[in-house]
């Protein structure tokens, strides 16, 4: 049977259409993927959701207007199921695809006259740093700079099968020839003596990145090592976007009972309630037609509303002398009104007591199931629901904290090997999260801080990181002699020295600490 077409989904409506749709958790994390430039395969990957999960998710949203498939013929797959030329091509497809502006401007016939375009007209719109890097001079052929391009741009994206073009179910032999076709078209030794510009570090970041790949997965034990952290990284993301699901999740339910209590307040076969809108005033049961006067018509809705509430029970003011000769003081009618809107209110939150107790029972059974995550989110839910019940509020948070524990744990995990990956980037981005979930955790905030500065990234966020770490754990060596390094890479040379000296008090005998003073201009 032939492999159906991979399809590439574009984005539709985001406002209230998005907004009011009935989305589960998982199809609004795959429609906040959708940006038009990837296609079904490489939203698997950019998700960690499986393939089937992503495939319903996309027919969904599709039958809800959200998504087009339309507009074009699909863009090739990039999916690790496919050989290397074929994904290569995909992304250098979506590289040369031409950039369209947001808005389009509906056909005008010229202006009369000889009237020069306004500046804005005239414009040329912003050159991108892809635009600038097409536009150097060297000798790299234009097919091949849009490929350094597009695999540049997508390697933080791709896992190593991915990258390869091939599955986790791809024997040894095969991984090779993948990789030595990549190799073939991205070694820079292949380019020696000609002039490469930028796609210089481009490529080497290409070539050791594909060098890993194989060197990962062609290797029993450290390709299992692999499999592990890509699990991992699969469930962290789900576990992710369980949690941040739970407010929509409580706003579901809360919306659900409310409908329902409605439905259960209004009698079956019972007219609408009627307008406010004089316009539109009821016929006059007694007449047949409108009642001639505005003042009239809001009086008689008044009193039918009244006497429905009432029911014929005598009210407040039933012994003052009537001021009309029928109908109902319009004391009474606004304290039935008054009595119908607290009958509700009651109603709704009994009603939400017990739709917090079905979720609690889920929790109960996540715990026994050892799903934390899951157990927190049902307790997130049912606390929405019942605000007012304080061991609820309790029993959530320390569900909450339990859940923390297993996110930082898996994150935690992750970064250990990005950083013995020496993945950086990745590693810094991993020891964040856990710095998310663990605010009081002085490793978390010292390895992000160091994996920052091993990766050439932010080195104010890298300080912010390193001085937290030093305000929660003082007395730890460690922490102050990266955000030294961290200072000296930023050129702070004086501040460096501070956190030095610091570490020179507590480890006066390391060598390491003294080495980095005499560098600063100043022994301890």
């Amino acid at each position: 049977m032939p492999e159906a077409p991979v399809r590439t989904p574009r984005p539709v409506s985001r406002g209230a259409a998005h907004r009011s749709a009935p989305l589960s958790t998982t199809d609004g994390f795959v429609l906040s993927r959708v940006d038009g430039s990837l296609n079904e395969r490489e939203l698997v990957a950019a998700t960690g959701l499986k393939e089937d999960h992503v495939r319903a998710s996309l027919s969904k949203l599709e039958s809800l207007g959200l998504i087009t498939f339309e507009g074009g013929p699909p863009a090739p797959a990039t999916s690790s199921t496919l050989p290397p030329a074929t994904r290569i091509s995909s992304v250098e497809l979506r590289a040369q695809r031409p950039s369209t502006p947001s808005t389009q401007h509906s056909a005008s016939p010229p202006p009369s006259g000889n009237v020069p375009a306004t500046p804005h007209d005239a414009r040329p719109p912003a050159a991108t740093e892809d635009d600038r890097a097409m536009g150097e001079p060297g000798d790299l052929e234009p097919a091949l700079r849009r490929r350094v391009l597009a695999l540049h741009r997508e390697l933080p994206k791709l896992d190593y099968y991915a990258l390869l073009g091939v599955n986790a179910q791809t024997d040894r032999k095969s991984i090779k020839r993948a990789y030595y076709d990549l190799a073939a078209q991205f070694h820079p030794d292949k380019y020696f003596r000609k002039m490469l510009g930028s796609f210089k570090p481009r490529m080497e970041l290409i070539f050791a990145r594909i060098t890993l790949a194989h060197d990962t997965l062609t290797t029993r034990e450290t390709r299992a090592e692999y499999d592990v952290y890509l699990e991992e990284q699969r469930r962290s993301r789900g576990m992710e976007e369980l949690l941040a699901g739970a407010t929509a999740e409580t706003r579901r339910a809360e919306e659900s009972v409310e409908r329902a209590v409605r439905a259960q307040e209004t009698p079956a076969g019972s007219p609408p309630p009627a307008p406010t809108s004089t316009s539109s005033a009821p016929l006059s049961p007694a007449s047949g037609s409108r009642p001639s006067s505005p003042t009239v018509d809001a009086a008689s809705r008044r009193d039918a509303l009244a006497r429905r509430l009432l029911a014929g029970r005598p009210t407040a003011s039933s012994s003052a002398p009537p001021q009309r000769t029928s109908g109902v003081p319009p004391m009474a009618a606004a304290d039935a009104v008054e009595a119908l809107r607290r009958r509700y209110e009651e109603k709704v939150a009994r009603a939400k007591s017990q739709e917090a107790r079905k979720y609690v029972a889920n929790a109960d059974e996540a715990f026994v199931q050892g799903d934390f995550v899951a157990a927190a989110n049902a307790l997130r839910v049912a606390s929405g629901l019942s605000p007012a019940d304080v061991d609820l509020q309790e029993r959530a948070k320390d569900a909450q904290a339990k859940a923390d524990q297993v996110l930082g744990d898996m994150y935690a995990r992750q970064a250990r090997y990005e950083e013995k990956s020496n993945q950086f980037a990745e590693a810094a981005r991993s020891w964040e999260r856990v710095c998310k979930v663990r605010p009081n955790d002085a490793t978390a905030h010292e390895r992000a801080a160091n994996a920052l500065l091993q990766a050439g990234g932010d080195l104010h966020e890298a300080g912010r990181l390193g001085k937290r770490a030093c305000d929660i754990h003082p007395e730890n060596v460690s922490v102050h002699m990266t955000l030294a390094n961290v200072y000296l890479a930023a050129g702070l040379v004086h501040s460096a020295r501070k956190e030095l000296e610091t570490a020179a008090q507590l480890a006066p005998q390391d060598d390491t600490i003294q080495t980095l003073l005499k560098r600063t201009g100043k022994s301890a």
